[in-house]
């Protein structure tokens, strides 16, 4: 942790800088975690292969969504130097 900051802030400037990364090893184990749990239901094999690979697929467009919007959080600043345009 680097001096000075909190561990959010610390995995704030991770996930910054690892975006695509975070959310595709999220993706990842959310697949892995629900093959393992589509596994006990007594559906044939390509139906699980489905299931998990939807429910992944949610879970990343939120991931992506969540991404997106930690983002505009930091924008503000950003946005007030824009300046105006004069209208006449």
């Amino acid at each position: 942790m680097a001096e000075g900051q909190s561990y959010f802030q610390d995995a704030k400037a991770w996930f910054e800088k690892n975006k695509l990364k975070s959310v595709g090893l999220g993706w990842a184990t959310v697949l892995g975690g629900c093959v393992a749990y589509q596994w006990t239901k007594p559906i044939p094999l390509q139906m699980k292969l489905i299931h998990s690979r939807v429910y992944a697929q949610g879970v990343t467009l939120a991931a992506l969504a969540g991404s997106a919007l930690i983002a505009s959080l930091d924008e503000p600043a950003a946005v007030a130097d824009v300046p105006e345009t004069k209208k006449q």
